[in-house]
């Protein structure tokens, strides 16, 4: 048993103080909100280290704490000292965690421990500065459930600095190269971390322009009646047929369409001087690749340590989003009739215009989160609590056209003295939704018993959820909706010990280790699902780990997806597989209520061999099968085999133009894949540095060192006073998708989407991609370089009945950040410490993925700028720690 000694000397009676805990826990869980998310937090012997101060930082709770670690038999896939987290080049928590999981490419969010406690979000630890960290582990895959987490979480175990008070202010403008684009982001951070206690405020904004697609050049589809923004006289009923025989015979030629000449009261010969070459208006300057967005997030954290053995977290979060869109001129045929006293012709004819103001669409996103944890220690077993309230409001207005016909011109009115575009009908729709969350969780972990071979260590987790969601739309009749969901969950998971060899358990057999977990959940609405997962890791020599696993998850869809509003959004360019034609189309989106549960099943069997330790050279390999049945999606753009399915979700008018097309989410039969991954990664010291003298802040001696697990000495940071080691750093992953098939509806052929069979107009999936990242580094001067490649896929289509194919060709896609720390080149300036620059630049080579027919001809909907708006991209980035 662990000795847990009083700062007063002398052990604690171990009854008292099981009494004293939860009555402690009993007083927080009424103090807390109704509601929450959360999480469990490892024993404190996993924090051995970290819970003692340095040699000269106040003790604070001087605890002392013996026992064996919870992850002592378990060696990190990945291990990251201040150095090689300079290396990344980035400037919050969250931002690194971002690059580590690219890197990962793992299809599960990890568990995240903070000083060996599980955090309950990472927004509790996301806004810190890098320079609050000490050192990154990142644990294998099945580790996370000896401290609360599910059997597919990896862990990631963030050591903090013990004393920091800092202000850091960001400013990065950016601009695509191609031009036309620009964007700021800035950020400030507040931060102070002194022994156990740390507090952190971050203000984050971003401010983004819109992009034209006249500013890329974007060819725009062909019109079936030549509207204009000077308008053009078309014939009447049959906008493409013969305009007036007089006028034909005054042009020598059958006319179809002529501009409008200027003037009240133009002639037939004015008609006749443009006959055929009609006035064009480029939609362009009127619709957005991209839109303006403007973003801006504060997110704030408290953390304190009440008593020995009990711990709390306060954390709030809010933001706001804004973006603005156009979607090209409305247009209408006016009428004018042979008696109307202006008209030159002796028929009626046509009048085709367009608007002069574009249509438009506002999105509004707000929204905030509030939580409150407490982390209790009481001999070998740690609890959580954690309350959690959660606030959304999302908001969208668009422009909608009213009428589509035609509109007949009075007889009293001379359409050439008059604006007509303003008898366009023209009304703005709106959406609202608000989504309330409050969710509560009580767990505990910790041994239930020990076995030769270790504990067995246990989790016991209970959650209570409230959702609530209102929306109302102008876009649909059925106008109001109004979901709640209530639910009711335990969760049990066990870690056991067979072997090991540090305990002289079957040595022979090495360290083996089994897993399980159970979850029964209640829904109001779905009724009682279940999850569950078995899985095995053997060590049979210390550079092998092997493990596999089976995983069942039965999901509900969630309440956004069953009752988010009704939206209509007007011209939206779209591929139709069936003609071969780029339409505009109604689109429609927003939540389906008819949705039933998925079950997912998933196989994973993975090894992890260590080569050349000095170097931290690993391979690492995982062979995933995924079986889901009524997986939930929403529905992409047509698709040969989706409108098969679904011909109610793809509406066509009399002509067989594609018109509307409904995009809501729905209930696929089942989704197979079987892929495998494999990948290296290595850190090496290429050159030594050596220490001239100096301190971090420019005087007297080098630090003392700090230490961390173990006794192990921490690396430094960079100072003024050394010459910090080079080193290299290479990670590289490659996926091979061997099987993907979709079946949509009982009695419809399988979809292969590995040939050219598609969910919707992207292609089909790419079998083969490599991720993979290399750096170069030394303190804080670096350049980082991330390449990915994709594969060749196909799409099928089926042309006027005539089946083809398009190829969508390989893209190779390289990314290349540059940093350096000013203090590197001015080691004497007092204004160059902690003054970084970096410039950041997306899409080095201009890639962009090139897509043809059989002919060798490129749809309009596949320009490179549909697949890639910005092109390549370059961030400067001016970063001060104060």
């Amino acid at each position: 048993m662990r000795a847990i000694e009083s700062s007063a000397g002398g052990p604690l009676n171990q009854d008292r103080q099981l009494r004293s805990i939860a009555l402690a826990l009993l007083l927080a869980g009424t103090a807390c909100p109704a509601g929450a998310a959360a999480a469990s937090t490892v024993s404190s012997a996993d924090i051995e280290a970290t819970a003692q101060a340095g040699p000269n930082e106040p003790r604070g709770q001087d605890i002392v704490v013996t026992g064996q670690s919870l992850f002592r038999d378990v060696q990190p896939e990945h291990q990251l000292d201040q150095q090689a987290i300079e290396s990344y080049g980035v400037s919050t928590v969250s931002d690194l965690l971002d690059e580590v999981a690219n890197e990962l490419a793992d299809d599960q969010e990890p568990l995240v421990l903070v000083n060996g406690e599980r955090v309950g979000d990472v927004n509790e630890i996301g806004g810190f500065p890098v320079e609050a960290l000490r050192q990154v582990q990142i644990l294998p895959r099945g580790s996370a459930v000896r401290v609360g987490g599910t059997s597919g979480q990896r862990v990631v175990n963030l050591t903090l600095t013990r004393k920091l008070r800092s202000a850091t202010v960001t400013v990065a403008p950016k601009v695509a190269t191609e031009g036309d684009w620009h964007s700021v982001r800035g950020e400030t951070l507040l931060t102070y971390i002194q022994g156990q206690t740390r507090a952190n405020l971050s203000f984050r904004a971003r401010d983004e322009s819109n992009l034209l697609e006249s500013e890329r050049n974007v060819v725009q589809p062909d019109l079936f009646t030549p509207f204009a923004l000077g308008g053009n006289a078309v014939g009447f009923p049959d906008t493409t047929g013969e305009i007036d025989p007089f006028l034909s015979a005054l042009a020598g030629e059958i006319v179809t369409a002529a501009p409008i000449p200027q003037g009240s009261t133009p002639t037939l010969a004015n008609f006749a001087a443009g006959a055929n070459d009609p006035a064009f208006t480029d939609l362009g300057p009127f619709r957005t690749l991209r839109p303006n967005l403007e973003n801006y997030e504060l997110n704030g954290s408290f953390y304190t340590r009440l008593a020995p053995w009990l711990s709390s977290n306060f954390n709030f979060k809010l933001n706001r989003s804004v973006s603005h869109s156009l979607r090209g001129l409305p247009s209408s045929v006016f009428v004018l009739s042979a008696t109307n006293p202006a008209s030159p012709f002796s028929r009626d004819v046509g009048l085709a215009f367009y608007g002069a103001d574009p249509l438009r669409s506002r999105s509004v996103s707000e929204g905030g989160d509030a939580r409150v944890t407490f982390n209790g220690r009481f001999g070998r077993w740690t609890s959580n609590l954690t309350a959690t309230h959660t606030e959304s409001t999302n908001s969208f207005d668009s422009d909608r056209q009213t009428g589509f016909g035609t509109i007949i011109i009075d007889d009293t009115t001379n359409p050439f003295s008059t604006d007509l575009t303003s008898l366009i009908g023209i009304t703005s729709d709106r959406s609202k939704s608000k989504t309330n969350t409050n969710i509560g969780l009580l767990s505990f972990t910790g041994p239930i018993f020990d076995l030769p071979a270790g504990p067995v260590q246990t989790t016991v987790e209970g959650r209570l959820s409230w959702y609530d969601l209102e929306s109302r739309s102008t876009f649909s009749p059925l106008s109001k909706r109004h979901f709640q969901r209530n639910e009711q969950s335990v969760r049990g998971a066990i870690d056991v010990p067979l072997t090991s060899r540090s305990a002289n358990v079957l040595p022979q057999l090495g360290d083996l280790d089994f897993t399980a977990e159970y979850a029964h959940v209640h829904y109001s609405d779905a009724g009682s699902l279940h999850r569950s997962s078995v899985g095995l890791t053997w060590e049979p020599i210390d550079p092998l780990r092997l493990r596999g696993s089976i995983e069942e998850t039965e999901n509900a869809p969630s309440i956004q997806t069953l009752g988010n509003p009704i939206v209509q959004t007007p011209e939206v360019r779209v591929f139709d597989p069936l003609t071969g034609e780029t339409v505009d189309v109604t689109q429609i989106s927003g939540g389906n209520p008819g949705l039933r549960p998925e079950k997912v099943r998933v196989n994973r069997l993975g090894a992890l061999l260590r080569l050349v330790p000095r170097i931290n050279l690993q391979l690492d390999a995982e062979y995933t099968d995924t079986n889901a049945r009524n997986f939930i999606s929403g529905l992409p753009p047509a698709s040969l085999p989706v409108m098969q399915a679904f011909p109610e979700r793809y509406v066509r008018n009399a002509d067989g133009t594609l018109t509307i097309v409904d995009l809501r989410p729905v209930n696929f039969d089942s989704h197979k894949e079987k892929r495998f991954k494999w990948g290296l990664s290595m850190r090496a010291k290429i050159a030594s540095g050596n220490i001239l003298g100096g301190s971090s802040r420019g005087d007297g001696p080098p630090p003392e060192a700090e230490t961390g697990e173990e006794g192990q000495p921490l690396p430094q940071r960079v100072s003024a006073g050394r010459t910090p080691s080079t080193y290299f750093q290479l990670t590289a992953n490659h996926t091979i998708v061997f099987s993907d098939k979709l079946f949509i509806r009982p009695g419809l052929d399988t979809v292969n989407l590995l040939e050219g069979g598609a969910l919707g107009i992207g292609g089909g999936r790419v079998r083969h991609q490599v991720d993979s990242t290399a750096a170069l580094t030394s303190g804080g001067l670096g350049a980082r370089v991330g390449v990915t490649w994709r594969g060749a896929s196909k799409l099928d289509t089926s042309i006027g009945g005539v089946s083809d194919t398009l190829r969508f060709s390989p893209l190779f896609l390289v990314n290349l950040r540059l940093f350096a720390d000013a203090r590197r080149f001015l080691p004497n300036s007092s204004w160059a410490r902690g003054l970084r620059l970096s410039v950041d630049v997306t899409n080095l080579t201009n890639d962009r993925q090139k897509v043809r027919d059989s002919l060798g001809n490129t749809p309009l909907q596949y320009q490179p700028a549909y697949r890639d708006a910005l092109g390549r991209t370059i961030e400067f980035e001016i970063r001060k720690v104060f």
